[in-house]
């Protein structure tokens, strides 16, 4: 394609020539430039406003009982101890009847459970005997609940503690702590449960 270029003059005098000049083609467009430099980062914007504030949530009410035995008791081969005190209570999932070995749960959830007291090998047991306690969930041995001590002599006298995270799918349920290996005799006994929280979804 060929360009022309005209030159035009306001009035073209009489016996002058117009000039067309003839306009070579365009070339091809050059390589693009590197990118300038980055701008200054502009003032920060006007804080926007505050939400509305939430809920307050609610507080769990404490769920917890315990009991408790001083005398010396013998128990026999896989029985409960029986605690014949209650102490203090707080709220009603969990409960105990003084002079009973069960502890009725009536709220499914999460639970701490802990017993501590002192035993001793009760009379007519056979020495050597491996003294066995388990905390139990309705008849059934809770993970990671048992204590074993093994009684060579009629003299000894073996604090014990024991305690286990019990979940409880279903209520009411009972909770309570079986001795076994023979017959034991139980002192300053004692039998915490704590309500931790809901089960997991």
């Amino acid at each position: 394609m060929e360009f022309y270029e005209f030159y035009c003059f306001p009035r073209r005098p009489a016996g002058k020539t117009v000039y067309i000049e003839k306009l070579g083609e365009t070339g091809p467009t050059g390589a693009t430039g590197p990118t300038g430099a980055t701008g200054v980062t502009g003032p920060t914007g006007a804080t926007g406003p505050t939400g509305a504030t939430g809920a307050t949530g609610t507080n769990q009410p404490v769920q917890s009982v315990n009991a408790y035995s001083i005398p010396a008791a013998p128990v026999t081969s896989g029985s409960p101890i029986i605690f014949d005190v209650n102490g203090t209570q707080n709220g009603n999932a969990v409960s105990h009847t003084a002079n009973t070995s069960d502890f009725t749960v009536t709220q499914t959830g999460v639970y701490f459970v802990i017993y501590s007291g002192t035993a001793a090998p009760g009379t007519g047991t056979d020495l050597p005997a491996a003294n066995l306690l388990s905390i139990q969930l309705d008849g059934t041995d809770v993970q990671g609940g048992q204590l074993q001590n093994l009684f060579t002599t009629a003299s000894e006298d073996v604090p014990q503690t024991v305690s286990a995270i019990v979940n409880v799918p279903s209520a009411p349920a009972t909770i309570k702590i079986v001795s076994s290996g023979g017959t034991f005799n139980y002192s300053s006994t004692s039998f915490h449960i704590f309500r931790i929280g809901d089960l997991p979804a």
